[in-house]
C-alpha cells in the first residue's frame, strides 16, 4: 500500500508538472515563415486614419511673407526653440480638434478637419491659407498618435508614436515583449472610432497576421495579450505543492500509526 501511494503521488506530481509546461510552439513568432529562404512578400496596405475630435496636431505654415507666417505660426521667442524639447510642449502647443471637429489657427480662423484623412486636412488648411498667403507650404503631423498595450507584457502602458505608422509587433516591442505567461496565439486589437469599437484577433505565431487589418495600428488602438490557460495554475502552484506535501506527510504519519 505505501508503494502504491508513492506511485500515485509521483504520477500526480508528474501530471502537474506537464500541465504547467509551455511548448516551444507557443513561444515562436511567425513560426511558419521560413526566414532562411528567399525573400517573400506579404501585401497589406496601411489603413488610412481619419482625424477624430480631441486629436492634437502640429501645424506649420511657410511662405515668403515672413511677418504673416510668424503671426499664423506664433513661433517667436522661446516657443520655437523649446517646441520639440519634450512631449509635453508638443501637446500644449499643438492644435486640438474640438468636439465640433474644428481646429482654430491664428489669422486663418476655424477649419473643419474631423473625419478627414491627413492629406484632406492639409488641403483644407492650404485652401484657407491661400486667402492670406501666396504659395503657402503647409505641414501637418498627428502628435497624439498613442496606443495602449495591456495584458501579459513586461511593461503594460500607453505609448506615444512619432512615426507615420506602427504595427502590432512594434507596439509589443515597446511594451518589453510578451511575458512567459502571455498567449501569442491570442492577441486582440481594439480600435475605437466615431461609430463604436472594432476588434481584431491575431495569432502572432501565424504569418497570416501580416495581411490582417489589425496588423498596422491606428491612433488610440488598444493591444491586449491574453494569458495562457496554465497561468492560474502556475500562480497557485505553491499552494498545490504545499497541499501535496501535507498529504504525503499525513500518509506517512498514518502508515507509522498503523505499524
Amino acid at each position: 500500500a505505501p508503494t502504491v501511494r508513492k506511485i500515485l503521488l509521483s504520477l500526480t506530481a508528474a501530471a502537474l508538472l506537464l500541465a504547467s509546461c509551455t511548448s516551444h510552439r507557443q513561444l515562436v513568432y511567425l513560426k511558419d515563415v521560413d526566414m532562411a529562404s528567399t525573400e517573400k512578400f506579404y501585401e497589406k496596405s496601411r489603413p488610412e486614419y481619419r482625424i477624430q475630435t480631441r486629436d492634437i496636431l502640429y501645424v506649420k505654415i511657410y511662405s515668403l511673407n515672413e511677418e504673416m507666417s510668424s503671426l499664423i505660426n506664433q513661433t517667436i521667442g522661446s516657443y520655437q526653440q523649446n517646441l520639440f524639447q519634450n512631449e509635453t510642449s508638443l501637446f500644449i502647443n499643438g492644435y486640438a480638434v474640438s468636439d465640433s471637429g474644428y481646429i482654430e489657427i491664428p489669422v486663418l480662423g476655424k477649419i473643419l478637419i474631423a473625419g478627414k484623412k491627413m492629406d484632406e486636412a492639409i488641403a483644407s488648411i492650404r485652401q484657407r491659407a491661400d486667402q492670406y498667403l501666396k504659395d503657402a507650404t503647409v505641414i501637418v503631423k498627428l502628435i497624439s498618435f498613442k496606443i495602449s498595450v495591456i495584458g501579459e507584457v513586461n511593461r503594460p502602458g500607453t505609448y506615444n508614436n512619432f512615426n507615420s505608422q506602427l504595427n502590432v509587433l512594434e507596439a509589443i516591442s515597446m511594451a518589453g515583449d510578451i511575458t512567459d505567461y502571455g498567449n501569442r496565439m491570442k492577441v486582440h486589437v481594439l480600435r475605437p472610432d466615431s461609430t463604436g469599437t472594432r476588434t481584431f484577433s491575431l495569432d502572432l505565431t501565424n504569418r497570416e497576421i501580416l495581411t490582417s487589418d489589425g496588423f498596422f495600428l491606428l491612433p488610440n488602438d488598444v493591444v491586449y495579450v491574453e494569458p495562457i490557460h496554465s497561468k492560474s495554475f502556475r500562480i497557485n502552484l505553491p499552494t498545490v505543492s504545499l497541499f501535496l506535501t501535507s498529504v504525503s506527510t499525513l500518509i506517512l504519519v498514518l502508515n507509522y500509526i498503523n505499524k
